[in-house]
């Protein structure tokens, strides 16, 4: 008895009343962005968890421009324990640092992306159009592009005459109406020689991270799909021009056939 008494006594000792259970892991949010910096354009991916999850109630996501007015506000269901929000900052999007303030219930967090803006460039594909950005675009003029329908390229001409030194770093948001891939990514040629871009994608663009150097007069992005060389407005134009083509030529082979057949009666 005194034996059992005194492992009783000792295992008091070691957990005291009332500290049995496991603990459960720290509650809250984590969450990140797809990347720390973004530029006018890109889509911004918010991802996180929840640690517990308590309830049903969905994640407010609440994020505000650097002047601390709303910029974009979403709420989110849990899948699981995870939720993913993602939005595309407008082209005119300010620069600065964002805030994104995330609530689940009672539990909040918060994280920050900075807004690089600089000088951008419109090159027009057809009905679409290509914006190039970058910190030294007034050293780097793009002109017209040639779309190869055999080739499933576009050719960007490119005047690097005012280069001092290179290469320069340019952010090419290209949509994938214009030209996109089924195998992996784009092939990017500068002067007929391939370049390494850094690449990634959204729903609707492909962004390209290229180094542009001196000298070079064009650019050639080879995918495997490539825009139509007639627009949707050019097709619709066409299609109403055929019909009204057949309409026109119906009624005058109306007419004709109806003249015939009352001379033909009268002869």
């Amino acid at each position: 008895m005194y034996r059992l008494f005194s492992v009783f006594f000792v295992l008091l000792l070691i957990y005291p009343a009332g500290n049995f259970a496991f603990a459960n892991p720290p509650d809250g949010l984590t969450t990140s962005t797809s990347n720390p910096t973004y530029e006018p354009g890109d889509q911004v991916i918010i991802t996180g968890t929840v640690q517990p999850v308590t309830d049903n109630n969905p994640v407010t996501i609440i994020v505000r421009n650097p002047i601390g007015n709303v910029y974009a506000v979403g709420q989110i269901p849990l899948n699981n324990n995870m939720f993913v929000d993602e939005f595309v900052l407008g082209d005119n999007a300010q620069g600065g640092l964002y805030t994104v303030n995330i609530r689940q219930d009672n539990k909040t967090t918060q994280i920050q992306f900075q807004v690089i803006t600089g000088l951008s460039q419109i090159i027009p594909v057809y009905e679409s159009k290509i914006r190039v950005s970058g910190q030294n675009d007034d050293l780097i003029k793009y002109g017209n592009v040639q779309v190869s329908t055999a080739l499933n390229s576009i050719t960007i001409s490119v005047d690097t005459s005012k280069m001092r030194n290179g290469p320069v770093m340019e952010t090419f948001h290209i949509p994938k109406r214009v030209v996109d891939t089924n195998a992996g990514g784009l092939v990017v040629q500068e002067g007929g020689n391939i370049v390494s871009c850094t690449q990634r994608s959204s729903d609707v663009e492909r962004v390209l991270d290229c180094p542009i150097t001196k000298g070079i007069t064009q650019i050639t992005i080879t995918g495997t799909s490539v825009i139509p060389e007639f627009g949707l407005s050019a097709s619709l134009v066409f299609a109403s021009s055929i019909a009204v083509a057949v309409i026109i030529f119906s009624k005058i082979r109306g007419t004709v056939f109806s003249d015939s057949l009352f001379n033909s009666r009268h002869i």
